[in-house]
């Protein structure tokens, strides 16, 4: 029950709500999502035209006040990083006391429990712009009430603070396995999260203008998930070859991400839209493996696992786990998520909001084979 192969994690808060956070949960309540928007065909490698796109929010952002929620995390510190490029005055709000390893000066950051209403909102005020970005990822089934309270009630404590806070743009980072919420607890968690997005944007009658992005697999420098743990894994020779698998995998970069957040911030499109991004390159596992391999500067293997052997090693992996004889994020779900066919992927370009992707995993595979090596 985990966005598969690798989703974002960023932090994960513990929630008892106030008035204003039930008064948005009521109205989530009452509010049914926006179609979805899905990307038209464009060139999925057209890096110039993400260039492009680059500058023009550079230029749109600068002196306005960002506040990132959920900023601790993999993809929040890329996206302080993107920020602070692109000229905006950056705010910080987060469980954690002040990190200097984010760049963030003390005095734009503010500690506090996504359940203190009167710090949530005080954050808020003056922002031209809330990135919503906590939540709790990597959580089966038997997680499923830590779920509601972060992802969904978390969610909508964000969106009551910033219409109390009179914030004008709110773009909440989703995941794409919310348009299934049927598969997973954390899939029905983040569908319900959207919806109190949609919901705060609809009650402020176009006061606060709501986005909401779905990534697909985020890679990049310091990423999470079971890629990271398969990167890892082969540069220890831990790993064998995998087997010969031609399934489809939907990634996108962290940077692409991020630039794609910065154009919601500021773009024309409709409020209540929702997005799926990807990078538009359709991967299979063993792409990915060769991709690892050059980055390390090895021959890839010309041979390949069975099938079968693969599949009995997860089995084992699995009954160790349980029996608490190793501790490891191998098993059976993992293998599933690893041989899961993920469909169509799309062309990446979303011109609603005027981003095309940029970067590939195999243009971004050896910083982020570093920083997890």
């Amino acid at each position: 029950d985990v966005c598969p192969l690798g989703a974002p994690v960023f932090c994960h808060p513990r929630l008892a709500l106030g008035d204003p956070a039930k008064r948005a949960m009521t109205a989530m309540t009452a509010t049914t999502a926006n179609p979805e928007t899905t990307a038209k065909a464009m060139d999925p490698g057209a890096e110039a035209d993400s260039t492009v796109n680059a500058e023009e929010t550079a230029s749109a952002g600068q002196g306005d006040t960002a506040l990132v929620i959920g900023a601790t995390g993999f993809l929040g510190g890329h996206l302080l990083t993107e920020l602070r490029a692109r000229g905006y005055a950056v705010r910080v709000y987060a469980r954690q006391g002040h990190s200097e390893r984010l760049g963030v000066g003390p005095n734009s950051w503010l500690t506090g429990e996504l359940s203190d209403t009167a710090s949530l909102v005080q954050a808020c005020r003056g922002a031209q712009v809330v990135f919503h970005l906590a939540n709790l990822a990597h959580a089966g089934a038997s997680q499923r009430e830590a779920l509601r309270q972060v992802n969904v009630e978390g969610t909508a404590a964000v969106c009551a603070a910033c219409l109390q806070a009179g914030v004008p743009r709110l773009v909440y980072v989703s995941s794409s396995l919310a348009a299934d919420p049927a598969g997973s607890a954390y899939a029905a968690s983040k569908r319900e999260a959207e919806r109190a997005v949609l919901a705060a944007g609809e009650q402020s009658g176009g006061a606060l203008h709501v986005t909401v992005l779905r990534p697909v697999n985020v890679y990049g420098s310091g990423m999470k998930g079971n890629i990271a743990g398969l990167i890892r894994r082969i540069g220890r020779r831990q790993l064998p070859p995998l087997p010969r698998l031609t399934n489809r995998i939907a990634l996108i970069s962290a940077g692409d991400v991020c630039r794609a957040a910065l154009a919601a911030a500021r773009g024309s499109q409709v409020s209540g839209g929702i997005y799926t991004l990807t990078d538009g390159q359709s991967y299979t596992p063993n792409r990915i493996e060769a991709a690892v391999y050059r980055a390390l500067g090895r021959k890839k293997p010309d041979w390949h696992t069975p099938r079968v052997i693969f599949y009995a090693a997860a089995v084992l992996a699995q009954l160790a786990g349980a029996l608490r004889m190793v501790n490891n994020d191998l098993g059976l779900r993992t293998y599933r998520n690893l041989v899961r066919d993920q469909g169509s992927i799309g062309t990446g370009a979303v011109p609603e909001i005027k981003f095309t992707p940029g970067q590939t995993l195999e243009s971004e595979i050896e910083e982020t084979v570093q920083s997890l090596l």
